[in-house]
């Protein structure tokens, strides 16, 4: 008798792990699949933006062929004061600057090129100065990257197309 019991619940477990092994197959496994379909989408939709725009560090993902390079202040250099250091000195930065335009962005035609970029000069110049001349010596020369894309990013936002200037760059640059 107590071998037909053991047997009997023998039984008994394995049909019951028969029927959760069911439900696991039935009910979980398509609910992971569509979690790994939802994670498929959401990746392809992110190599999409990184291949059109810029990725995640502001870095141009735009072919070379579809830059323009613009020398602001008609390639002259410009002198912007700096910060000061707390040192006692005036400092200056002397640079001469280009924006990288994107020639397939819409606002190219409108806003790109020698002939537009040099009618909105002053533009890039307001925004040049204004955002180098809160920056001290000591962190231009260590970062130069911090305010050239803060230049970028307040160009692209007075233009209204975040993929118009890919970037904005230092050719000549001497400190005092």
């Amino acid at each position: 008798m107590k071998k037909n019991l053991m047997t009997v619940i023998t039984m008994v477990l394995c049909l019951v792990n028969l029927v959760l092994s069911a439900v696991i197959v039935f009910a979980v496994v398509p609910e992971i699949n569509n979690v790994n379909a939802l994670i498929s989408k959401v990746s392809q939709a992110i190599e999409l933006d990184v291949q059109t725009g810029s990725d995640a560090d502001g870095a141009s993902t735009v072919a070379v062929e579809n830059q323009y390079m613009y020398s602001v202040n008609g390639g002259e250099a410009m002198t912007i004061n700096l910060k000061d250091n707390g040192d006692g000195e005036s400092h200056f930065v002397v640079a001469k600057i280009t924006a990288t335009q994107n020639i397939t962005s819409e606002k190219y035609a409108t806003f790109g090129g020698e002939t537009n970029a040099a009618t909105y000069d002053n533009i890039y110049k307001m925004y040049i100065n204004q955002v180098v001349s809160q920056y001290t010596i000591d962190d231009i020369k260590t970062n130069q990257n911090a305010p050239l894309d803060e230049i970028r990013d307040l160009c692209n936002s007075y233009f209204g197309d975040n993929s118009f200037i890919v970037a904005v760059g230092f050719t000549e640059i001497q400190y005092q």
